[in-house]
Order: structure tokens, then C-alpha cells, then sequence
């Protein structure tokens, strides 16, 4: 508008008006079937985090999500291996379409699905819905995701069935309310630096009432209030050092559950619990198993990075420009991940080892 001239969005290039949540997701429906998974799902990750459910959470996935056609071969093979441990796990497909920057790089797909930095952001939030409804409806996998920009949920919360709330925004505020009103458990991880204060004051603000600014399904600027949530739970996913040894967890346990936070913990075998290392994410995987045959019921479930190739493929900081189709197949673009056949193989042995420890 003119009065605006020469005072505001003086740095802005342009806006480009989005669908309506409530359109966009009428365009692109969920079936029956794939509501009712994601229902029966949430409940099923509630009962485990509260110890009602003796299976424990196999939340994995690749670092992130780059190639939709991949994404949905992927469903297909963790649906394949969640049937053989279903006794044991309730497998949950990670498919995380936003990244967070430290500094800078490619931001995740729904902000650059062409890997280009051509910001297609419809097409982005269009794939990240149509991997998503595959996964639900034609795989039966149920499905995690991180949400990072407050309006996203709006456009595919309603296929997800567990989220994460990362270590570099784990002390937000922002986070801490538009979690409150999400319908799925939350998972908090730890900072970056290990310590586990942050995330546990989250948790706690996490069950309040709260208020704040969101948009509605119509794309309205809207005042958002919430009942809170209770279904938040600890991730470690270590720090400086790691955090997932016995030791650590149980105090972490004991902090937890001094400050009135009963659920359980999840182990997240990757990032600073590995060392950086993919190669060394079983032996994270093969600890907490461990730990949980000996007894410790407070850990609930585990996390793993995992595509169908092992480690990862760098891409150019400068992505003007950048072929996609140069890429090579299966293999991580953001962080190195286990190959689908390792991490079949340590999933299929903890199965065994805990069908042992229950007879």
C-alpha cells in the first residue's frame, strides 16, 4: 500500500500468497484408512511413552527428506520390517521436510524441493503431503516429522503421529506453544551443548494453557489458544558428549521425575550420542537395548538415521544452478545416515533379545 512506501519490506523481494491450509488439504485428502492409522497410532505412542505398552518406539528415517519418489520407496521397505518386529516395536517412519540452520544451507524440502534455491515452496508443502498420505494409506507407517515454521502443521499436521522439537530450539517459546496445541505426542531433545534444563522446563510449560499468534485453517491471522500437552517426553540425543549410557540416562531419569515428568525417554542414536559417526549408531542401538533387558523401563524407544545407502553426499553451499539429477540414489544429503540393511539387521537382533528378555 502506498502509505507503507519507502517504511516497510524495504528488504523484502516479494510476497507469493500460499493455498489455504483448509484448501490445500481438500486437494489433496487422506483416506479412511490413513486417518484412522494416524488416530489408533498417536494413542499407541502415548500408551508406550507412559509405560502401558510394553513394545518400545522405532522412530527412524532419513536425516532428511530430498527425493519424493525415494521417500515413498522408503515407506515400503520400514512397512516390510515393521511387520517383523511388531510384537516388539511400533515402527514410526522419520521424515523431516525442515531443517534448521546454523549458519547456512539447503533447508529442507518443503522450502527447496528443487535443491536450487528456486524457494517452490507450494511444490515443497504439495510433496512433503503426498509422502505423507503414501506412508499412512498405502504403507500403514505411521510417521514422525519435526515442524520448524509455526504455519506448516497446518498443511500435513493432521498425517503425523509423533513430533520433535530439535536441540537448537528446545528453550523457545515459540516452540513450546505451538506444541502445546499439536494433537500428537512431542518429543523434546536435549541442546546441543547435552544439558537437559532447557527441555525440561519446556515439557513442563509444554501442559499449561497457553495463548498465542497462528493462522487458522483459512489462513487466518488468529489468536491460537490451546489445553496444553501432556504427552511431552524426553529425546537424548547427546551433547559435547554423549548421554545415552546408563549412567546418564539415570540421571537424567531422576531429574525428570523430581520435577514431576513421568513419561518415559527416548534414545536418539545419532548426533552427538554417535560422535558424529554413523558408523557407530548400532552400537548406540545394542547399549540401550541393553539397558532396557536389564530393566530400565523409563527408556521407551530409540532413534536412528537411516536411508537406503550408508553416509552421506555433500552439495554446494551455492545452490543456484544446482542438478538434482546429479544426485546419487539412496544417499543422504544432510547428514550420513546407516544403510536400510544395517539397520534391518540390528533391529531384527534387539527384536530377538527382547522377545528373550520377556518369556
Amino acid at each position: 500500500m502506498s502509505e507503507f512506501n519507502g517504511v516497510t519490506d524495504k528488504r523484502i523481494k516479494y510476497y507469493r500468497t500460499l493455498p489455504r491450509p483448509a484448501e490445500f488439504v481438500s486437494e489433496l485428502p487422506v483416506a479412511a484408512k490413513g486417518r484412522e492409522l494416524v488416530k489408533r497410532s498417536r494413542q499407541e505412542i502415548t500408551a508406550i511413552i507412559r509405560g502401558e505398552d510394553n513394545r518400545k518406539l522405532l522412530i527412524t528415517g532419513p536425516c532428511s527428506i530430498h527425493d519424493a519418489d525415494q521417500a515413498k520407496e522408503l515407506c515400503c521397505s520400514f512397512a516390510s520390517m515393521a511387520k517383523e518386529v511388531k510384537d516388539q516395536f511400533l515402527f514410526v517412519g522419520r521424515f523431516y521436510f525442515e531443517k534448521p540452520r546454523t549458519i547456512d544451507g539447503w533447508k529442507g524440502l518443503i522450502y527447496d524441493p528443487n535443491i536450487n534455491n528456486s524457494w517452490d515452496i507450494e511444490k515443497g508443502l504439495k510433496l512433503a503431503r503426498e509422502i505423507l498420505i503414501h506412508a499412512v494409506s498405502e504403507c500403514g507407517l505411521p510417521a514422525a516429522t519435526e515442524f520448524l515454521n509455526p504455519f506448516t502443521p497446518q498443511y500435513y499436521s493432521d498425517l503425523v503421529s509423533w513430533t520433535a522439537v530439535g536441540a537448537r530450539t528446545s528453550e523457545t517459546q515459540l516452540y513450546r506453544e505451538m506444541m502445546s496445541g499439536l494433537s500428537m505426542p512431542v518429543g523434546y531433545k536435549n541442546s546441543t551443548r547435552g544439558d537437559v534444563d532447557a527441555a525440561v522446563n519446556s515439557l513442563i510449560a509444554l501442559k499449561n494453557e497457553t495463548c498465542f499468534i497462528g493462522i487458522d485453517q483459512y489462513g487466518n491471522a488468529s489468536v491460537v489458544a490451546t489445553t496444553g500437552n501432556d504427552t511431552g517426553h524426553l529425546v537424548l540425543r547427546g551433547g559435547v558428549r554423549p548421554n545415552y549410557d546408563r549412567a546418564s540416562v539415570e540421571l537424567v531419569q531422576k531429574a525428570s521425575s523430581a520435577r514431576g515428568l513421568l513419561n518415559g525417554v527416548i534414545v536418539d542414536c545419532s548426533h552427538g550420542n554417535s560422535g558424529g559417526d554413523y558408523r557407530k549408531q548400532p552400537e548406540v542401538f545394542e547399549d540401550v537395548i541393553q539397558q532396557i533387558c536389564e530393566g530400565n523401563e523409563m527408556i521407551v524407544g530409540l532413534m536412528t538415521e537411516t536411508n537406503f545407502r550408508e553416509g552421506n553426499q555433500k552439495i554446494s553451499k551455492d545452490l543456484s544452478g544446482f542438478d538434482k539429477n546429479s544426485l546419487e540414489w539412496g544417499i543422504s544429503i544432510t547428514d550420513a545416515c546407516l544403510s536400510l540393511d544395517s539397520t534391518r539387521e540390528i533391529v531384527l537382533k534387539a527384536a530377538d533379545r527382547l522377545r528373550k528378555r520377556n518369556r
